[in-house]
């Protein structure tokens, strides 16, 4: 069941007994929930505080995001991967320049094993599919809030937490972008600053025939379904500069 299906289907959250003082004896973790779907912005603070686990704020863009985490410095940032405004791995390191004293956990959609370790070498301390349940987020989001990193394995589900590993660093070096010619990185960079067709064929003394043929080889080897998409990946690989 999916963080989606849990919010629509869970209750009021309650407890009662003896399960309140085990709840009330337990340190509060606080978080900044940062995703585009209103029902997990609505539906994670229900989910979490039988967990100990406190939304401070939620919000749906990175620019909010930036705003709510200066202002409530949360123990932990929940931060979807892919956000309206911008790419989660690119806030990250946003966050990250401005000094943010909040652990950073990404939210993903789809694991693999290259997706941990650009989140890792980016200064997450943390990635958790979607998909799992709300009890091992709640885990995940504890750990890290307590000095730790959360990397599980892809599939398996309600696994102990897996740090970083050789293996997962050794990913680092398998980048889409490792494809690339020079002069296809080169037009990447022109499309990250907004060019036409004619622009970069103007920058670089090529024909607009040879810029397509370029973008049309860039697609291909990022697997990328758009020029906007090209540039995500490129930027959270560092193989681009914005």
């Amino acid at each position: 069941m999916s963080l989606l299906d849990e919010a629509f289907d869970s209750g009021p959250a309650s407890s009662t007994g003896a399960g309140d003082d085990h709840w009330q004896q337990r340190r509060t973790t606080s978080l900044v929930v940062v995703d585009p779907h209103a029902a997990v912005r609505e539906g994670l603070p229900v989910l979490l505080r039988p967990h100990g686990i406190e939304v401070a704020a939620t919000t749906s863009t990175g620019d909010g995001a930036e705003a709510v985490i200066g202002r409530h410095q949360p123990d932990v940032a929940l931060v979807a991967l892919e956000l309206a405004d911008v790419d989660g791995i690119v806030l990250l390191r946003r966050l990250i320049a401005r000094g943010t004293r909040s652990a950073v956990v990404l939210y993903a959609d789809v694991e693999d094993a290259q997706q941990s370790a650009l989140a890792l070498h980016a200064g997450a301390a943390g990635i958790v599919g979607t998909r799992r349940p709300v009890a091992e987020l709640s885990r995940a989001l504890e750990a890290v809030a307590a000095g730790g990193l959360w990397f599980t394995e892809p599939g398996e589900l309600d696994s102990a937490p897996t740090k970083p590993a050789m293996a997962v660093l050794n990913s680092l070096y398998e980048r889409r972008t490792a494809r690339l010619s020079s002069a296809e990185r080169r037009v990447l960079e022109l499309v990250a600053e907004g060019r036409s067709t004619e622009s970069m064929a103007d920058a670089l003394s090529l024909s607009p025939h040879t810029i397509r043929t370029h973008l049309r080889n860039v697609m291909r080897k990022l697997e990328a379904s758009s020029r906007a998409h090209a540039v995500a990946i490129a930027i959270r690989e560092e193989a681009i500069q914005v």
